[in-house]
């Protein structure tokens, strides 16, 4: 059973979409000079770590092998996405990456189709396409005129985003299986648990630990706010949304995410709103509150 209400997920994944905001810019902050693979590995382990007191009093269920495999594979697909995106940062803006990650909610609707048949994907597509296209409108006016995206930077992270476009429903999915009774914090605990493993054993494999010496104290504590924030924090919330909302529709607040990255811009930065943008905010509002309406309760599958 998810311990939370229709509204409560609804207000933890708005919250979910700031700190997803957030975290494009706080990820260009560390330094390009050591190697993405083991930033991402320490990043999944400081989050990992975060949980051990929490569930070292409440406790957890108990561990099968086959949950053990199905968090292999969670944290797999974590370590796909998260060492894909410093890869790409390497070569390309936020503002790139953040306008390719407005496309997981549709791929999540199609996985959602082949994982969880029956979940009513079909209503939903229209609102999150009016949505998805908002996004566009407010994000790629972040890019320089004339300019294109680096293309090894914008595959490795597509690679990411299909990965993180599995993650939801085929975590659903197994919280119905192999995970069932398995709570938000344990979840996560084991999934990031897993997804740092599988970056060490890829760092040592290259080489990459060795840029290790190359950390800074600064570097060390946007990991930490990456560790905290924008790893612990919203999948955190992202376990709680799932069973309550479709995945589709919880992977959708990241429309809501460019939509703070334009009121930033535009509150604290003084730029004015352009006419793309304000019909960017348009979009995005309206196809959130259609998919909102249509998310209720008892619509996706337990």
């Amino acid at each position: 059973m998810n311990p939370v209400n229709f509204t409560q997920a609804h207000l933890g994944m708005l919250l979910w979409a700031v700190l997803i905001a957030a975290s494009f810019f706080a990820a260009a902050q560390v330094s390009q000079a050591i190697d993405p693979v083991l930033l991402t590995a320490l990043r999944l382990l400081f989050s990992a770590l975060m949980f051990v007191p929490l569930l070292w009093f409440k406790g957890s269920a108990p561990m099968t092998l086959a949950g053990l495999r199905a968090h292999g594979l969670l944290g797999l697909l974590l370590a796909l996405y998260f060492g894909s995106l410093f890869e790409a940062l390497r070569y390309t803006s936020a503002v790139n990456t953040g306008t390719l990650f407005t496309l997981v909610p549709l791929l999540t609707l199609l996985f959602e189709g082949w994982l969880l048949p029956g979940s009513s994907q079909r209503q939903r597509l229209l609102p999150m396409l009016v949505a998805g296209a908002g996004a566009l409108l407010l994000i790629l006016k972040g890019g320089a005129p004339g300019q294109w995206p680096s293309l090894y930077a914008m595959a490795i992270y597509a690679l990411g985003c299909l990965a993180m476009a599995a993650y939801s429903p085929l975590s659903q999915r197994f919280k119905a299986r192999s995970l069932q009774g398995r709570s938000p914090a344990a979840m996560t605990f084991w999934n990031m648990l897993f997804g740092a493993l599988f970056l060490f054993a890829a760092s040592l494999a290259s080489g990459g630990w060795r840029s290790a010496a190359r950390l800074t104290g600064i570097d060390l504590l946007w990991l930490l706010y990456l560790a905290l924030f924008a790893t612990l924090a919203t999948f955190w919330l992202l376990h709680r949304a799932i069973g309550v909302i479709a995945p589709s529709t919880v992977i959708s607040y990241i429309y809501l995410s460019t939509l703070f990255l334009t009121l930033f811009h535009w509150l604290w930065l003084g730029q004015g709103p352009q006419r793309a943008e304000i019909l960017g905010v348009a979009l995005v509002a309206l196809g959130m509150l259609s998919l909102v309406r249509g998310s209720r309760p008892g619509r996706a599958p337990a």
